[in-house]
This record gives structure tokens, sequence and C-alpha cells, in this order.
């Protein structure tokens, strides 16, 4: 039995999906949301194999949802589907650790044979995608604990390290051990440039 979750903010776009994707294997469930914190909850809850995942969607945070989900659920295949053509947040996906990008164009046929494709542990990317991709922003991102992903996260938003510390109950002098540690796996020196760092990754950056 195959779980897929698809995480859409559009309800004639997942339905299309959910009609495409039952005829992938006979033994697929298929679950939806359409949102963000939906979603998060979803995975919460129920065990899925793969999640496609619509960046766009409210709340997501773009980029930095999918590094945040990335992060919680290693195990799981996410698949990117979306509308933005941008060849660096192409990069920036597969650098995150997504398995696939499918652009929303693509005909429903076709998206049928890359999911099944993935859910056997395939990857599908633009075959450009292979050719430099190292050093983007996601996969230095990629390289933090969970719990320094999640200081990192609160340095962008402009929280001191008491308020850090207090939020992830823990001391603050273990705060400034992560922060050291974000700083020298990103390449920075300090906290503006770690927002600066983050901001490409951020919703807006997503057009």
């Amino acid at each position: 039995m195959y779980n897929v979750l698809i995480a859409d903010d559009h309800p004639l776009f997942r339905s299309a999906l959910k009609v495409t994707l039952s005829g992938v294997e006979e033994d697929i469930s298929l679950e939806e949301t359409g949102g963000f914190k939906d979603t998060l909850q979803q995975l919460v809850r129920s065990d899925m194999d793969m999640l496609l995942l619509d960046l766009k969607m409210p709340d997501s945070e773009g980029l930095l949802g999918l590094i945040k989900l990335r992060s919680r659920f290693p195990q799981l295949a996410i698949v990117v589907i979306s509308a933005n053509e941008d060849p660096q947040i192409i990069k920036e996906v597969k650098a995150a650790g997504a398995l696939a990008y499918i652009n929303k164009s693509t005909p429903l046929e076709e998206i049928q044979s890359i999911i099944s494709s993935v859910l056997k542990g395939n990857c599908h990317f633009p075959k450009w995608t292979s050719e430099n991709t190292v050093d983007t922003v996601s996969e230095k991102i990629a390289q933090l604990t969970p719990q320094q992903f999640r200081v990192l996260t609160m340095i962008a938003k402009g929280d001191l390290n008491k308020q850090i510390a207090y939020q992830l109950n823990v001391k603050e002098s273990t705060v400034k051990t992560h922060i050291s540690e974000i700083f020298k796996k990103l390449g920075i020196i300090n906290r503006t440039q770690a927002a600066l760092f983050v901001q490409p990754l951020e919703l807006n950056e997503l057009h």
C-alpha cells in the first residue's frame, strides 16, 4: 500500500491529481490538504510514503517549508509540483532533498508516469539541474541539524538569544553554541548575514 498526500491550495488541481494518481498503482491511498499547517498535521497523524507539495500554499514559507519537512520527515519522498519555472528555484528544490520537480503545465498522463517512477525509488528533474548544483542556499542549509535550523529561522525573525533559549527550552549558552555552528556551516559571520541568507528561500521570492 502506498500512502500519498496531495498538498495544494487549488481544489480543482487536487481533484485532477487525485483522479490521475488513482491509476498509478492498484494499491494506493490518496489524501489531500490545502494548507501547509494542515499538511504538517496530516503527516504527523498518518504514515505517508509520498508528499506532492505546492510551494506556494498558504503559510508554506516557500522553500523554507520544504526544508522544514525534509528535516522533520527524512524518510518521506517529496515531489514538488509548481508553476514556477525559475531554474534557480528548481536547483534549490533538488538541493533541499526533494525527489522530483514537476511543472503544473505537465500533462496529467506524464505526471502519472513520473509519480510511478518516483514511488519505485527514482528521481525526476530537468537534465540541466545535474550541472553546477553545488553550494546552493538549500544545500548549505540542509547541512544544519533540525535544532540548528530552528535557531536559524528564529535569528532570521530577529529573535534574541534569550528569546530563542526560552522558546526551545534550552540554556542561552546552548543557543550560542548552535549559532556558532550555524555560522560555520553557512560561511557567515553575523546575524544580519543569517537573515539575508534565509531570505531567498522565503515565499515572497517564489513568483
